[in-house]
């Protein structure tokens, strides 16, 4: 971790984009690198949904040299600050910022399925979230979601997953909760919905 990085996340704290105690937000940044690490996804092209504040995204950055990112994130202040961020740090040729509706991008044949991993640390429920990333991940691809402590995958509806060609793999613990999903089948061409539906009417 170095001091520019630090600085970059104490400044998105003091613009509201994070809250609560950075040094845990931080451990909670690293232990998604320790996930990356161990399902070897070091060298690959991934998303951050929902990147806001930069985290997990920047530190995955900082952390695995090889890893490319797109920073997916609608709010415009917020996606101002990672572009600023990732130009500072020296991400330029690894990091994207992209400023559009997470959804939407699922429907755009640039990002559809194009994704060998996915990120979410706090980014919707578990119905929304599987909705959105599976329009997003290519097949056979990891999505990584921050899990509640003490959930044991009771979240994640097995029906609602096989309807977007997902399937849970593992809830992972370590200092943190994560599950693992993966994409088993091509997503149907309906999903995402787009409007926000996915947010108003969760599948799960």
């Amino acid at each position: 971790m170095t001091e520019r990085l630090h600085e970059s996340i104490r400044r998105a704290r003091d613009w509201g984009f994070i809250g609560g105690d950075l040094g845990q937000h931080i451990e909670h940044s690293l232990a998604f690198v320790e996930v990356l690490e161990s399902l070897n996804l070091l060298d690959l092209s991934g998303a951050d949904l929902g990147s806001g504040g930069g985290l997990p995204g920047l530190v995955v950055l900082t952390q695995l040299p090889n890893v490319k990112l797109h920073l997916v994130e609608i709010m415009s202040k917020r996606a101002a600050f990672l572009e600023s961020a990732v130009q500072e740090l020296g991400f330029g040729q690894r990091a994207v910022v992209v400023k559009r509706r997470a959804e939407e991008l699922g429907h755009d044949s640039a990002f559809r399925e194009n994704f060998s991993f996915l990120l979410a640390r706090s980014f919707a429920g578990p119905g929304t979230t599987a909705e959105v990333g599976a329009g997003l991940l290519a097949l056979d691809g990891l999505f990584v979601v921050s899990e509640p402590p003490g959930s044991l995958g009771e979240r994640w509806s097995s029906m609602g997953l096989d309807a977007l060609g997902l399937e849970l793999q593992e809830i992972r613990r370590n200092n943190f909760g994560f599950a693992i999903l993966k994409k088993v089948r091509p997503c149907p061409k309906g999903y995402p919905r787009r409007g926000g539906r996915a947010w108003k009417l969760s599948l799960f």
